[in-house]
């Protein structure tokens, strides 16, 4: 009675549910360190500008005696010391029951799995507690050591080295375009830094959209390729076939990719097959390649296609005649002729039947029936497994792009606090003022927008697939024209959200600094 042998090597169901965490943590830990080195960077920025405002005190420290590698202790002890207790933190609320019990959630819901003792890898306590420190230490002794290197003189001066682009001579501009873009080309350091925020939150993004259309196109996919109501898999299939169904040969076999063997059914169908808006060539070499397949494995007409038989140890190399549009699940197509001479059974073998209603078929001869409904509930599995994580995802990209954003514009307001104050003084309005000084970066925020949307969404693309390797389904990461819309209005929203509350901050300096900080 035996009708199907799968190996425990080529059984990609007995690791899935570890490997669905693997896969997860892999990408936690990526993204993990270049967040970490972003938000390092923005703290260097902000140890920058108090180097800038404590010079004189440095230059007078130099001259009494004081050694640089002392300074730049100092000056990464404090981003050090907030990076070990963000780590500390997180580590603590990572491992701690909560925690653990949320991030294992979906696993113990999707997979039967029986309750695991925790576990606290050394690796995973390294990396939350002692690399945070280490790398802020290292980003912010390399940013540190060059401003520290100026001599004792120019420090107690606070001279500014002055850029070559910030001399650079604009023609054909009114004052305040002029203005804006000399301001743009001093603060080159804080416009970087906030146009990698912007790609580094827009490959999250990205990554979270990529994983919500996946999750959609799968289900759109099945109920819109399955056009049939039922399948009969056959244990002993009778010689007639029964009123109202349709005959089908099918086998599975599999294929190895990136260290997971999936399935692959081979289909074989008639001509005339009501169910697969398929043309099958004859030939016993000749297949018919579904979508998925060629989104998976990234084949095309005329390409060879290898499928193995681990129950019999044997491979079979098939020609890809054409790529279809059948995206349900990952198959094949071959004319049911050829492909009972393939595999030696006997003229008129069938052992799948397909029906728009159910079949009078004994109980005996039936292996499995597969509604349609039950492959469409299947499908929406993925949708509610990966909700939390699309939810998370684009919540930390919108946190760190808002973050650094306004972090970085408020350190631009306050270098540029004695300008604002001095051209209070002669008289500009609040609006004028805003003009000035932030409405030059709308243009950087909408360039930087166009441009990195589309390079994110290509970046991700390209990874996304080595993120679900053990997935059984195309990779169709296809997503609505008014998304990218949607994305683009978004971070201009949270540009003027940013405006309107560093208005608040040039709003509160006064005049006054300019009798304060008078030579």
């Amino acid at each position: 009675n035996l009708t199907y042998f799968v190996k425990r090597g080529d059984n990609v169901r007995i690791g899935g549910a570890a490997g669905d965490v693997v896969l997860n943590r892999n990408a936690g830990l990526l993204v993990g360190v270049i967040v970490m080195v972003l938000f390092t960077y923005v703290l260097s920025v902000f140890v920058i500008h108090q180097i800038q405002r404590e010079s004189s005190v440095i230059g007078a420290l130099y001259a009494l005696g004081a050694k640089k590698r002392s300074l730049i202790a100092h000056y990464i002890l404090l981003p050090s010391l907030l990076a070990f207790g963000g780590g500390v933190i997180g580590a603590a609320a990572g491992f701690s029951p909560i925690g653990m019990r949320s991030m294992m959630a979906d696993s113990y819901s999707y997979f039967s799995l029986p309750v695991f003792e925790p576990v606290y890898p050394p690796y995973l306590i390294v990396y939350a507690v002692v690399m945070p420190p280490a790398v802020s230490a290292l980003v912010n002794s390399i940013v540190i050591n060059k401003r520290l290197s100026q001599t004792a003189l120019s420090l107690i001066k606070n001279e500014q080295n002055v850029k070559r682009r910030s001399n650079v001579k604009l023609k054909g501009k009114g004052f305040a375009g002029v203005f804006r873009t000399r301001q743009l080309l001093r603060e080159m350091r804080t416009s970087v830094t906030v146009l990698i925020s912007m790609f580094v939150s827009l490959c999250l993004l990205m990554l979270s959209l990529d994983t919500a259309a996946l999750c959609g196109n799968v289900g759109l996919d099945v109920s819109r390729d399955t056009r049939y109501s039922y399948m009969y898999m056959l244990k002993y299939p009778e010689k007639e076939v029964p009123a109202g169904g349709e005959a089908v040969y099918a086998e599975s076999l599999s294929k190895e990719k990136d260290g997971y063997t999936l399935d692959v059914t081979v289909m074989g169908i008639d001509e005339d097959n009501p169910y697969f808006d398929v043309r099958a060539k004859a030939g016993k070499t000749l297949v018919t390649a579904g979508k998925s397949v060629a989104e998976r494995y990234g084949v095309r007409a005329g390409d060879k296609l290898i499928l193995t038989d681990g129950a019999n140890d044997m491979d079979y190399a098939f020609t890809v005649t054409d790529v279809c549009g059948y995206s349900a699940a990952l198959t094949v197509f071959m004319d049911i002729d050829s492909m009972r001479e393939l595999f030696g059974k006997e003229p008129g073998y069938y052992n799948c039947l397909l029906s728009d209603g159910p079949l009078d078929i004994e109980a005996g001869r039936i292996y499995s029936v597969t509604a349609k409904e039950d492959a469409e509930r299947s499908a929406r599995v993925f949708t509610e497994l990966m909700s939390g994580m699309v939810i998370a995802l684009t919540g930390a990209s919108v946190v760190i792009f808002f973050t650094v954003m306004f972090l970085m514009q408020s350190v631009m307001i306050d270098r540029s606090s004695y300008g604002i104050a001095l051209i209070k003084v002669f008289g500009f309005r609040a609006s004028e003022v805003r003009s000035l000084y932030l409405d030059g970066n709308v243009f950087l925020t909408a360039a930087g927008a166009i441009v990195f949307i589309p390079a994110a969404k290509l970046l991700m693309d390209a990874v996304f697939p080595s993120f679900v390797p053990n997935v059984a389904c195309g990779i169709n990461l296809t997503i609505p024209l008014y998304c990218y819309i949607l994305v683009f209005g978004g971070i201009m929203a949270v540009y003027l959200i940013i405006n309107a509350l560093l208005m608040r901050k040039i709003t509160g300096i006064t005049p006054a600094r300019i009798l304060k900080n008078r030579e």
